[in-house]
């Protein structure tokens, strides 16, 4: 009978990890036509509260077991974190990458002894072309040849446009009557993995002034009606301590959109709202004066509030015939042992995994590999709580538990 030691963090912090290399700015927030941004080097917005640079998504204490570890993307990042990845599905292997504008006005990240990988189309009737990350973390595509009276000139194409898995303020998410385009935000399918995950954040399409939470195109949760006061279920109370929002609702025959905006404070604020890999919404701001500086966090979702254990995942499941919703998965320290299976094909994530182990009856713990893979032990498995773990080899396993 042999041991398969597995290491169960009560805690998976993600880290996104910059360049191998110290970051070098370019002194400013423009790409213009000629000029590369390579990998060890950023633009930073002109009031430096964005940078767009290269990355790499990694788990702190977590050693990547053939995940792809040094995989590089372009990506808008603010505050310790990326707030837009530009090259979601297609990373640079290596640090060979370079972004660049051409002429046509597409962006394209160029690498060694590979294809160039498109961030923007090429735009038709593109002249004077330039790409500059504006203080709002938009990343946008303008010809400065059509500005007239010397103005920044018109918006070809901006990153607000295809956003990933976090919404700032002035991101418009809804639909394009015209195009018949939806723009929503996308989890990704792990903290290391910026695919496209299971959840996705949009407007009501039904016309009603709330968001939903989408889950495999399932809704997941709603807003409920949102309005300048927020009162609904999106809570805000926490950080109304020291900020208040405004919510916009638009709608004429070209698009139906949300958008939000911080009002006036004294002092710089900062705010985003992130959608994580288990659907929770996660609304961060941050105040700065010139006195102090303050940060509030909440989360909002299904997620049950009153579990005993605060580490359990909080993955809404529908009841079945052998879970009555009592139970829940949390991470523990130790070995599982025994009855161990893969599943079949490709996951979006954690989600997928909790939701098959959650629907299979003899499920009792399933690990969320790298890559899209799933980990399950079945009844009869065996867990052996052990603390004394190198934590730098560590990938989270989940353990069925119950209230009861």
């Amino acid at each position: 009978m042999a041991l398969s030691p597995i290491l169960v963090p009560l805690l998976l912090i993600p880290i996104f990890l910059g360049s191998v290399f110290a970051i070098s700015p370019l002194k400013t927030d423009t790409l213009k036509p000629g000029q590369q941004l390579r990998d060890w080097e950023q633009l930073i917005s002109a009031g430096e509260a964005f940078t767009l640079r290269f990355f790499t998504p990694r788990e702190s204490s977590t050693f990547l077991l053939g995940s792809g570890a040094g995989l590089r993307y372009i990506c808008i990042w603010s505050q310790s974190r990326p707030v837009w990845v530009g090259n979601p599905t297609e990373p640079v292997s290596d640090s060979s990458g370079s972004l660049s504008i051409d002429t046509n006005g597409a962006l394209k990240i160029t690498r060694a002894n590979a294809s160039p990988i498109m961030v923007s189309p090429h735009l038709s009737l593109a002249g004077n072309v330039s790409a500059t990350l504006l203080d709002s973390g938009n990343f946008v595509i303008r010809d400065a040849g059509r500005g007239g009276g010397g103005g920044p000139g018109r918006i070809l194409w901006q990153s607000f446009d295809h956003p990933t898995n976090i919404l700032l303020p002035g991101m418009k998410i809804g639909f394009n009557l015209k195009t018949k385009k939806e723009i929503s935000v996308t989890s990704w399918t792990s903290n290391q993995v910026p695919t496209p995950g299971a959840f996705r954040l949009g407007l009501d399409p039904s016309g009603a002034n709330q968001l939903l939470v989408w889950r495999h195109g399932e809704i997941y949760w709603s807003s409920g009606i949102l309005t300048n006061n927020g009162s609904s279920q999106l809570t805000l109370e926490l950080s109304r301590r020291y900020i208040d929002y405004e919510f916009k609702f638009h709608s004429d025959k070209h698009t139906n959109y949300f958008s939000y905006s911080v009002k006036k404070t004294k002092g710089s604020v900062s705010s985003s709202w992130f959608l994580d890999t288990l659907g929770q919404i996660t609304v961060t701001n941050s105040l700065r004066s010139n006195t102090c500086a303050r940060g509030t966090s909440e989360n909002n979702g299904p997620c049950r509030k009153d579990l005993k254990s605060s580490s359990a995942i909080c993955i809404a499941e529908k009841p079945t015939a052998c879970r009555k919703g009592s139970e829940y998965f949390e991470p523990r320290r130790g070995y599982m042992m025994d009855n161990a299976y893969y599943g079949d094909g490709l996951s979006s994530g954690i989600s997928d995994c909790h939701g098959s182990c959650w629907r299979n009856c003899s499920c009792i713990a399933f690990q969320s590999l790298p890559r899209g893979r799933c980990h399950y032990w079945g009844k009869g498995s065996t867990f052996v709580p052990y603390d004394n773990f190198n934590v730098d080899l560590v990938l989270i396993v989940y353990v069925l538990d119950s209230e009861k």
